[in-house]
Parts: structure tokens; sequence; C-alpha cells
């Protein structure tokens, strides 16, 4: 079993090893990243080229694709990357992800396991040159999971306050606030839980 973790500087494990070789170059990790964030887990060659190497014409594109879809699979096993007609996606049941477990956490409302997994805004100084749609879909995937790990560390925070727990309340609202400096609301309530 694999892990993939997006949060903070990307990284691919094995049994708590990181992998290491050409399946971790930055193309491939590109590539993991955005068959794990895939809505239904899924998408279209045509459009992983367009994220990854758009200066490319449509045969070279493919190539390029073809080529790091084999290093994936010689590196990492055939059945992670699998083919489904002109769509690729990741095996779950071979690959999992720190995003995948803080999303599912988050849906659970165990806001304390999806704190423990945001190690960091998501894909933290990854880039890939020439690839302007990969940035633009990473800091729009960014701002997405940033918003709902600010609002679980607001749900601790206010179910510890609820609870008469203050000095919890006062940690998660630190917290939140060391996440977000400028935002004038956390700081009343980091105030207001240090005055309770």
């Amino acid at each position: 079993m694999y892990q993939l973790n997006l949060f903070g500087i990307p990284t691919l494990d094995r049994d708590g090893e990181p992998v290491t070789g050409r399946a971790t170059h930055r193309h491939r990790l590109a590539l993991l990243a955005l068959l794990a964030m895939a809505p239904g887990q899924r998408l279209s060659r045509d459009k992983l080229i367009a994220y990854l190497w758009p200066e490319r014409d449509g045969d070279s594109g493919r190539n390029l694709l073809k080529v790091g879809t084999y290093v994936l699979r010689s590196g990492l096993g055939d059945d992670v990357v699998i083919s489904e007609g002109d769509d690729l996606r990741l095996n779950r049941e071979l690959i999992s992800t720190d995003v995948g477990e803080f999303e599912a956490a988050l849906e659970r409302s165990d806001f304390e396991r999806a704190t423990s997994l945001y190690r960091g805004p998501f894909l933290d100084g990854f880039f890939l040159s020439e690839a302007p749609e990969f940035e633009r879909w990473t800091d729009r995937e960014r701002d997405r999971l940033a918003a709902g790990y600010r609002s679980a560390l607001e749900s601790l925070a206010e179910t510890a306050e609820q609870a008469g727990d203050f000095a919890g309340a006062t940690d998660w609202w630190r917290t939140r606030a060391a996440h977000d400096p400028y935002d004038s609301r956390v700081a009343l309530r980091l105030m207001q839980s240090l005055e309770a």
C-alpha cells in the first residue's frame, strides 16, 4: 500500500518509507495528484495533457502521458494507474492519500482527525514550469482545502467553548489565528476565549 501525501511538500511513501526514483519526478507526482483529486476519481487523457503539458501538440502530449503512466506502473505496480477507455484513474486499493483521509474525516465531522492530517498547504512549494492550468488548479484546491481546515478548527474551538473547556478552545483559536493572522473576527474570538 502506498501513501500519497499532498499536504505540505508532496511525498509518496510505502510502509512509512519514502519512495524515490523516476516514479516520484515532478510530472509523475503531479499526475498522481490530479488523479487523486479527480471528481469521480477519473480524468480523461486529454484533460491530463492539458494540465501537465499544455505547450505540446496532441501526439507529443499523449506520448509524454504514456511514458509517465508507464514509469508509474513500472515503479509502483501495474495496477496503480488503471486505464478505462480514454480515462485514467488511481487504484484506491493500492494508493491512499492524506487529502482523501482529510475529506473523509470532514464528512463524518471528525474534526480532530482532519486537523491532524493537515500538515501544510496543498502541494506547498510544488510547481510545474510552463503549466499554467496546473498552477490554477493547484491554487483552487489549496484554497478549498484550507477553507475546510479553517472550518474544522473553528468547529473544534466552538465545541470546546460550549463544553466550558476554555483552555482547549483557546488552543484551537490560537491555531486558527496562526493559519490566518489577519482575520480580525478570529482574533476577537481568541481574545474572548482567553478572557473566559
